[in-house]
């Protein structure tokens, strides 16, 4: 009896319009715990296949490539829906999201549920300009700060976009019937303002960007140096440490607040950390040429 429900109430839902809403006009705040658990039939019958005849005749056939990695990282997307849906309560009771707060949470959250297909689509490029090590490098590149990001996602939530400005001191004062004022006490108030905060999207990025430039051309020359011995296995070991390094800077921005003189959870701080990326970027490349010379 109960298969023969579950089959039914699929079946309803794939081939309704109640499926489609659930699934793409109905955000899972607005669905109940048993809606967005249902919604998860729709999501697997509508992808599964065209994901699979997308990657197949496009990566397969046309373009005359192995489609499992490209069809992994689709499915990587497929599966982190899945977990998105079924326990989204759970995630928004740990981590504060889904009921008008916890924005930043939220994209912490979805950045890892998505790293797995990051870092397909990585492994897919390597097989597509037929450097598997290129495509492993790019996979670390893109999964390494949202891994970081979510071990220290207290750090990337919403809180930090409250900056401490001050503490005030009140005093309560009553007035008697003679006129007389008599202080009942004091309290002490913090004062805040809402600022920009620790963004993780664009923190992931600008992590990104640097680790293209140095652990990315790291790993990519590891198969010319199995083929041709070169450059040597030092310039890439350190090159690629400096990435994780420079990208490492990035999963703790509340560290290097307190160091640098301006607050980087303001506008100005964002600004600073951006062109931090390109001094970093060109610290790197200056680094990187010094390492070419002494080991060529």
């Amino acid at each position: 009896m109960e298969l023969k429900y579950f089959l039914g109430k699929s079946f309803r839902l794939i081939f309704s319009r109640k499926g489609i809403d659930m699934l793409f006009l109905s955000s899972p705040a607005k669905l109940s715990k048993e809606e967005r658990k249902w919604a998860i039939i729709p999501l697997l019958v509508y992808f599964l296949p065209i994901f699979f005849v997308l990657t197949y005749f496009w990566f397969g056939i046309l373009m005359g490539l192995n489609f499992l990695p490209f069809f992994m990282a689709l499915i990587s997307l497929i599966a982190a829906g899945c977990i998105y849906l079924g326990y989204w309560d759970d995630l928004g009771k740990k981590y504060g999201f889904g009921y008008g707060f916890g924005r930043y949470q939220l994209a912490v959250i979805l950045l890892t549920l998505f790293s797995p297909a990051f870092f397909f689509m990585g492994i897919a490029y390597g097989f597509a300009t037929a450097n598997i090590f290129g495509g492993l490098g790019l996979g670390l590149i893109m999964v390494y700060p949202i891994l970081g990001m979510f071990f220290r996602i207290k750090t990337f939530s919403d809180d930090s976009t409250l900056i401490l400005r001050g503490k005030s001191i009140l005093h309560d004062n009553v007035v008697l019937p003679d006129g007389k004022e008599f202080s009942s006490g004091k309290k002490e108030v913090v004062e805040t303002v809402r600022g920009f905060g620790f963004m993780p999207l664009s923190y992931w990025i600008l992590a990104v960007g640097l680790g293209i430039f140095t652990i990315g051309y790291g790993f990519s020359n590891i198969s010319t140096y199995f083929s041709k011995g070169v450059p040597s296995l030092e310039f890439i070991i350190v090159t690629i440490v400096l990435g994780f390094l420079l990208q490492t800077v990035y999963l703790f921005p509340d560290k290097l607040n307190r160091i640098v003189l301006i607050e980087l959870r303001t506008k100005k701080g964002f600004l600073f950390m951006f062109v931090l990326a390109f001094v970093l970027f060109g610290i790197s490349q200056f680094l990187i040429g010094v390492v070419t010379v002494l080991t060529s």
